[in-house]
């Protein structure tokens, strides 16, 4: 789902820089422009580690206001893995993806809360365009969550502690606190839970 891929950018984005942050017009246009690229989000989210660890490393020290900074890394870093890539459609990562898939199933078989969902990973491995296995794993991993957390007793609990983990986000207008909020609230059940993120780039 776009929307799951703009979100995960944006509050990952807001958390490295350690501050509530509503990306700009520009920024907006820049993340289509990879969703549209087909450049999978594991591959966004670790070229922003990149960009922030590079700077710490720096001594610099500048602030990184915008998703700009980080647009070259995103290339270089997807100009690398494609090269890893076999196949016409630039099938696989690193791996195979029936592989990867295997391997993400597995994990999931290993959870009560998620194991029905190992089954419906598996049979991606009949679709034949990596672009198309990453966004169903992307929905699913989304479908996957919401019914986990449907089902917790503590389910307003968690939620609570997610917003207080963001610090002040009053600043934000309720749309974008919103998505911060889900976004996180993803990242907390998959850690809770120990799953995996649904994706071929791990």
């Amino acid at each position: 789902m776009a929307t799951d891929y703009f979100t995960e950018i944006e509050s990952h984005f807001a958390e490295r820089r350690g501050t509530p942050f509503v990306l700009s017009a520009k920024d907006w246009h820049l993340m289509k422009r990879w969703y549209d690229d087909g450049i999978p989000l594991p591959i966004v989210i670790e070229a922003i580690d990149t960009v922030f660890e590079n700077n710490e490393t720096s001594g610099r020290k500048k602030v990184i206001s915008s998703l700009s900074y980080c647009k070259h890394a995103v290339k270089e870093l997807w100009d690398e893995r494609k090269e890893l890539a076999v196949g016409e459609e630039g099938m696989t990562p690193e791996v195979a993806p029936g592989e990867v898939l295997d391997a993400l199933a597995s994990e999931l078989e290993a959870s009560d809360e998620a194991r029905l969902f190992a089954p419906r990973v598996r049979a991606l491995k009949r679709t034949k365009s990596a672009p198309k296995i990453e966004a169903k794993l992307m929905e699913l991993e989304h479908e996957m969550v919401e019914s986990i957390v449907e089902n917790l007793i503590d389910k307003e609990t968690l939620r609570a502690e997610v917003v207080r983990s963001l610090g002040d986000i009053s600043k934000l207008d309720e749309k974008t606190r919103a998505r911060t909020e889900e976004a996180n609230l993803r990242r907390a059940v998959r850690e809770r839970f120990g799953l995996p993120r649904l994706t071929l780039f791990r």
